[in-house]
């Protein structure tokens, strides 16, 4: 149905009255200004309705709506809760409440009247508040909440196609331990209930949620192998009650069989006897499960937990480099490169999708094909 509407004067100016109709078939009027006054203006507000009716035409929406960006945000985080893993949702949740739907709900722009440029406005307001990284990750929520809105008829097109985020400046240089530094902070932390996490994470560049989410039947002593097949994720009581869970790794990559070096079982061997010990000593306040990293009574460390207490020990020592946790990774990558490994092994032994990755991070130490170089020149 071709949109119609009609001329209506307020205060000695000419208004444009559209008629629209919801979801439901009600008829909604949505009025523009058309800036003009009322006196020998009428031929050009008959001409700015004209052009309004069109351009709802060439909307070629199922329905009009008046939502705004920031309520349809909201609805959209109670749609997809069921839709998306827990963490996913997490990760939405956070960067909507927190950033998203505020900023919006000071604009007030209805959904259907959203224009590239002020998405590219939002990107710009955050810059130097958070990372460019964490701002395109804002991006690509807001990217997949329009693309759901199209789907359903609410937008034609997605705004956030055309939206133009920040470019990343610097890239990313990762701090590292080398193999000194990482010996130094081992001793520093045996004894702590963060020390096998920790230790593990130094040998395999296990990713924090890796690492947590390790369980007894995915390690086999006989054939000295470490299957890493699953994760553990932070919960939250809307998520999924009071207990953590375990998800899928990261990608299929990230699914992976590693070798167990000669110390590394021997660790796994005690810890598991020290889980029979206090299994036996605490009776019934010892919380049975399958995970690796545990307390003493038996309950699994959570990744938050993890990371706060490495935080806390860490900046204790002054003279020690102030890394995060998520550094011991890139250390194993770093040292790895440093030996002489190809960026394709470290791929593999890291989880990572492609040897890609690899190089994205750690080119500026990746001495292979540099030593390669070296040794052509040195024979000529």
């Amino acid at each position: 149905m071709p949109t119609t509407g009609y001329l209506r004067e307020k205060k000695g100016r000419y208004y444009a009255v559209l008629n629209l109709y919801d979801s439901t078939g009600k008829r909604i009027q949505k009025s523009h200004a058309t800036g003009l006054p009322v006196k020998n203006n009428k031929r050009k507000a008959e001409q700015i309705l004209k052009q309004l009716c069109v351009e709802y035409d060439n909307k070629n929406l199922n329905f009009y709506s008046n939502i705004k960006v920031a309520d349809y945000f909201k609805k959209w985080l109670v749609a997809i809760k069921s839709e998306v893993r827990p963490n996913t949702y997490r990760s939405y949740k956070g960067n909507m409440e927190n950033h998203i739907i505020p900023y919006f709900e000071k604009l007030g722009t209805e959904l259907q009247e959203l224009k590239p440029h002020q998405l590219s406005d939002y990107y710009k307001s955050k810059v130097g508040t958070i990372s460019v990284t964490t701002i395109k990750h804002h991006h690509q929520n807001i990217s997949k909440a329009l693309a759901d809105a199209v789907e359903k008829g609410l937008i034609s097109i997605n705004p956030a196609t055309a939206a133009k985020t920040p470019k990343q400046t610097e890239k990313f240089k990762a701090e590292f331990l080398n193999r000194v530094q990482i010996k130094q902070l081992l001793d520093y932390l045996e004894g702590t209930s963060i020390y096998l996490p920790t230790y593990l994470c130094t040998v395999y560049g296990f990713r924090r949620s890796e690492v947590l989410g390790l369980k007894w039947h995915n390690i086999d002593f006989e054939n000295e192998t470490i299957w890493i097949r699953e994760t553990l994720q932070q919960s939250t009581k809307e998520i999924s009650g009071d207990s953590n869970y375990t998800s899928s790794t990261k990608t299929e990559s990230s699914n992976r069989t590693l070798p167990m070096i000669p110390q590394v079982k021997k660790i796994l061997l005690e810890q598991r006897d020290r889980q029979m010990r206090n299994k036996e000593f605490l009776k019934d306040a010892y919380i049975s499960n399958d995970y690796v990293c545990t307390f003493d009574n038996g309950k699994e460390i959570t990744p938050n937990y993890l990371t706060k207490k490495f935080h806390t020990l860490i900046e204790k020592q002054n003279d020690f480099p102030q890394i995060r946790f998520h550094d011991l990774r890139h250390s194993v990558a770093s040292n790895l490169l440093n030996d002489g490994f190809t960026t394709v092994q470290v791929a593999e032994w890291l989880g990572h999708s492609s040897s890609t990755t690899t190089l994205k991070f750690y080119a500026h130490i990746d001495k292979t094909s540099k030593l390669a170089i070296a040794k052509s020149l040195q024979a000529d």
